[in-house]
């Protein structure tokens, strides 16, 4: 069977290239990245032309404080790291063996660095216990799918927060055999993921996911 895809708007090129740094004597942690590669994201859409981002400038402002409006760049700058460090306080990343750690339900204290800079709304929903689910894998599909916005999941053991911005799936039928024979359907699903790693591991990952992190103008 063929493969069917779905880009978040501006596909690759689009995507800001953000990475982890040192904050308090251990890395600044995924989930604060990942939210700053997201809104960055939807600010750039806002000042760019895409018509549902529209009127949502704000996501960023200047030096990543809460002035003058600006548009977010797409590479690390100092304001970059200002924003990352705010978002890092709100979501309560701590440190864990030199990596920054963030519980899944803390990640909605994100709205906290939406308030008084825009009226993008942002909407979080995970699995305390790092299960994959369905229901949240379609959470992050949807949102790349219907509104072509990218979505924040989980991947791994509660380990990681990369942000999606490509979707893949195809059905295949397969042949079975115990005792007798018979054929069944299967899907395969995939996301498309950037790593937070400025650019480095971006690429497909199974689209198994315990954690989805959306925002909406």
């Amino acid at each position: 069977m063929s493969w069917t895809y779905y880009w978040a708007a501006g596909g690759h090129g689009a995507q800001p290239l953000y990475n982890q740094f040192q904050h308090g004597g251990c890395a600044v942690g995924c989930g604060a990245v990942a939210w700053a590669i997201l809104f960055a994201w939807g600010d750039r859409q806002a000042e760019t032309g895409n018509a549902y981002w529209a009127g949502r400038w704000g996501l960023y402002r200047r030096d990543g404080g809460r002035g003058a409006n600006d548009i977010a760049p797409l590479s690390m700058t100092e304001g970059v790291r200002t924003v990352i460090r705010e978002l890092r306080g709100q979501i309560g990343t701590f440190c864990a063996f030199g990596s920054g750690a963030t519980f899944p339900w803390n990640m909605p204290g994100a709205r906290s660095y939406l308030s008084g800079r825009t009226y993008t709304r942002l909407d979080a929903h995970w699995n305390s216990v790092g299960w994959h689910e369905g229901r949240l894998r379609e959470y992050a599909r949807n949102s790349i799918r219907d509104r072509r916005t990218p979505a924040v999941i989980g991947t791994g053991w509660l380990n990681h927060y990369p942000v999606a911005y490509g979707y893949a799936w195809q059905r295949r039928t397969i042949r079975r055999c115990f005792i007798f024979c018979w054929t069944e359907e299967v899907y395969d699903r995939w996301f498309y993921v950037n790593q937070g790693w400025g650019g480095s591991g971006n690429g497909w990952v199974e689209a198994g996911t315990w954690f989805a992190g959306e925002i909406r103008p």
